[in-house]
């Protein structure tokens, strides 16, 4: 069994190209007046970076970066737009690792979008989940299923729907909608404030009886590793109590540590397939004849093994629930254990990320500058993954539109858990009504510019020696 502990000698290896490209004296500007030392200090950083491990840099165009006077811009020019929607940059590094850590600005609620009819430019909003402790917990008035359409009093549309919710302190005013479409206000509104916040990607996880079998159920919200003790931990409890029988709800779940997902994966998959493949990683050739100069005998260089964990379900069958936020790591979960098992998808075509990032920044801290670009292309045992699409379910049903009834996430009667229930059981829910009614006439407004931070669509990857 490989060793599979991680090591961060790229970081370094690039950080040492930095350490003396950075240095001021060593760069004459053309024209010292338009483009200031510092600025091309840090755009030789990205542009160092970027050419040696950026995962399309051949197609990357050939710019001087010192006639770049904002970096930003600089960055988005280099980035090839007609596959890569998730790297970005950030002069904010120490934001950056608390993010993977689990810890950022939030008011703890998870919202889902959507037009108020086909054609309208008004929208609505329905509160996906509540994180417990948080503000929106602790507000009293925000809760799952609740919705709402005004923010600090306006209208909610297509135009200012991203201003309105990316602010630090808002009001939400909640409604209720009439079979003809207008809305009634419920008061009161609720203030909420953001604050800094760690979330536990473990929102849910408990075992339900039904049909004669135990069903372990596990919402998971993001892959953060400072979580994985806690995840094996859920794991050994479902063991312990006999479950036989998983439904993993990724449904707002958009991403992050890929070895969070190895984790989980060898936790759910057959017995007698641990030690096998479970993801195959690409990179550039840069990367690559690295790779291939540093470890020559390392046999598994590009290749991530289900490991073996004493908390194994030993399953043969996964139902697994998605929406289009459902993304990157999450998405590994699913094609990455469909070689090896039946996994049962339910939910939305997910987001289609096949692509792992890695951080890059200064390791002598001279700037805080940093940048997440895509190195790595992911496939799984058998090569069966559609680079050009999400995941498409086995059974489709949207969220909050297909749902009869809004009911809370756990309850066996929701309409996705109960879907998973019946497939995994052959038995439904008695009290479930798996007919779906349209509960708005609208459609979901599936954008990234209703998520509050470009990594909510990361697979975040570390190498291994």
């Amino acid at each position: 069994m490989k060793d599979l502990k991680l090591f961060y000698f790229l970081f370094i290896f690039i950080g040492l190209t930095i350490i003396t490209s950075c240095d001021d004296d060593k760069i004459e500007p053309v024209d010292p007046n338009q483009v200031p030392l510092e600025v091309q200090a840090i755009n030789k950083f990205v542009w160092d970076n970027m050419e040696f491990a950026y995962f399309w840099n051949t197609d990357m165009p050939d710019l001087d970066y010192t006639q770049e006077a904002d970096t930003y811009e600089f960055f988005d020019k280099l980035l090839y737009t007609q596959v890569d929607r998730w790297s970005f940059i950030t002069d904010d590094v120490e934001a950056l690792n608390n993010y993977f850590s689990g810890i950022s600005k939030s008011m703890g609620h998870s919202i889902r979008l959507f037009r108020l009819t086909a054609d309208s430019e008004d929208l609505v909003g329905f509160i996906e989940y509540v994180e417990p402790g948080s503000p929106a917990d602790l507000s009293g008035g925000v809760y799952r299923g609740r919705m709402f359409h005004k923010i600090d009093g306006k209208q909610m549309t297509i135009s200012n729907y991203s201003e309105l919710l990316n602010q630090d302190t808002y009001t939400m005013t909640f409604g209720v909608l009439n079979e003809d479409l207008t809305i009634t206000d419920e008061t009161p509104s609720v203030n909420l404030t953001a604050v800094e916040w760690q979330s536990n990607p473990i929102l849910l996880s408990k075992v339900i009886e039904h049909g004669n079998s135990k069903v372990g159920y596990l919402v998971y919200t993001s892959f953060v590793s400072d979580y994985d003790e806690e995840l094996q931990a859920v794991f050994a409890d479902f063991k312990s109590q006999g479950v036989d029988k998983l439904v993993l709800d990724l449904r707002y779940n958009s991403g992050g540590s890929v070895n969070s997902a190895i984790l989980l994966s060898s936790m759910i998959a057959p017995a007698n397939s641990i030690g096998d493949v479970l993801l195959r990683t690409n990179y550039n050739t840069n990367l690559t004849n690295y790779f291939n100069r540093e470890y020559p005998n390392e046999t598994d260089l590009y290749v991530d093994r289900l490991i073996e964990n004493a908390n194994n379900l030993n399953l043969e069958k996964l139902a697994v629930l998605s929406t289009f936020k459902t993304a990157s790591a999450s998405e590994m979960v699913i094609y990455g254990l469909d070689p090896h098992m039946e996994v049962y998808h339910i939910g939305e075509q997910t987001h289609g990320k096949y692509y792992g990032s890695i951080t890059l920044s200064d390791p002598d801290e001279r700037h805080s500058w940093a940048i997440q670009p895509i190195v790595m292309r992911a496939e799984n045992k058998t090569n069966s993954i559609s680079y050009d699409e999400g995941l498409i379910p086995d059974q489709e049903r949207i969220d909050f539109i297909d749902a009869p009834e809004l009911l809370e996430l756990g309850d066996p009667n929701e309409d996705f858990l109960a879907l998973a229930l019946k497939e995994l059981t052959g038995v439904a829910p008695a009290n479930a009504r798996l007919k779906a009614i349209r509960r708005i006439a609208g459609e979901p407004l599936n954008t990234e510019a209703s998520l509050s931070h470009p990594l909510h669509y990361d697979m975040q990857y570390n190498f291994k020696k």
